[in-house]
């Protein structure tokens, strides 16, 4: 496949640190992370419609840095929804490809990813209730709630799973696991770990970070409104809707979500995880933890909750 195409992948954990990883990859002179940080291009549920209009799209998210090593993007679907590794294989040379993960304590991921839904008024259901609600069942497209999101709280935290169908599709010098919490500690540690794998030169300084903090926002009501408005799921609207030049609303439905969480979110602290809540969680990922443990060779010490 051409080199215009990314060959560096960020594949997750979802509200594991992916944005922030990947503004901090893009730092580097030698890798164009992609304007749109979640294109999602390869799991999209329309794969078989796209046409070189939509290739040629999806490729201008890596036009910054036209001499870069590395392009990447950070789609976190690409870790667990079907037909990403068999798309890819058909379209590359699989040996050229990287994949960098993001492992966040998966307690704390689904805490975080449970508040991330909720602050925005997509759940309704108690903690307990909205996790068992769809425990076994493994995301795709037909799950996304209006604003972009989706829930499977569950299935996003089972690393072990996952990470070992990367394992059999790819050779094991071509993944590089990182931890939140050493990440969170020390970025240009873990920065300088990265280019070291993607046989890069160190840098010396980090520009400050954004972090894409969990939110609760103002009028939840007024922003689903919104978001039905601008995705033309209104009926009254959908004349209108219709006028829209595509890139106009292309733009809008990447950012609209973003900027109204932006300027209607509240100073509101999400509750701290019960510790009975706490070993409930665990006991539902401990197979996984050690299953994660054998496929990546790691300990993952810094999960005290699981050592």
């Amino acid at each position: 496949m051409a080199s215009a195409y990314p060959n560096l992948f960020i594949p997750g954990a979802a509200k594991s640190g992916t944005s922030s990883l990947h503004e901090l990859l893009n730092q580097h002179p030698d890798i164009c992370m992609s304007s749109h940080k979640e294109p999602s291009f390869w799991t999209s549920d329309n794969f078989h419609l796209i046409n070189n209009k939509r290739i040629k799209k999806y490729l201008n998210y890596f036009n910054t840095k036209p001499n870069a090593i590395y392009k990447g993007e950070s789609s976190t679907t690409y870790m667990l929804f079907p037909g990403f590794k068999e798309r890819i294989k058909e379209h590359y040379n699989t040996k050229d490809l990287r994949f960098i993960f993001i492992l966040r304590n998966p307690i704390d991921r689904i805490y975080s990813h449970y508040w991330y839904v909720k602050g925005v008024g997509s759940e309704n259901l108690n903690l307990k209730k909205a996790i068992l609600k769809d425990k076994n069942l493994e995301p795709n497209f037909s799950h996304e709630l209006p604003e972009g999101r989706f829930k499977n709280y569950f299935q996003y935290g089972l690393y072990g799973k996952w990470l070992t169908s990367f394992y059999e599709s790819f050779d094991e010098s071509q993944i590089k696991i990182l931890i939140f919490e050493d990440f969170k500690n020390n970025p240009l540690k873990t920065a300088n770990e990265c280019f070291d794998f993607l046989n890069l030169s160190p840098i010396n300084t980090l520009q400050e970070l954004d972090t894409n903090e969990t939110a609760i926002i103002k009028y939840q009501k007024l922003y689903k409104s919104i978001l039905k408005i601008t995705q033309g799921n209104i009926k009254l609207m959908k004349p209108i809707y219709l006028l829209i030049p595509r890139f106009i609303k292309t733009k809008i439905k990447h950012n609209i979500s973003d900027i109204i969480i932006k300027y209607t979110k509240t100073n509101k602290k999400y509750p701290k995880l019960s510790p009975n809540d706490r070993l409930w969680i665990k006991d539902m990922y401990k197979d996984d933890f050690e299953l994660l443990k054998k496929v990546t060779g790691k300990n993952f010490n810094l999960w005290k909750d699981f050592n």
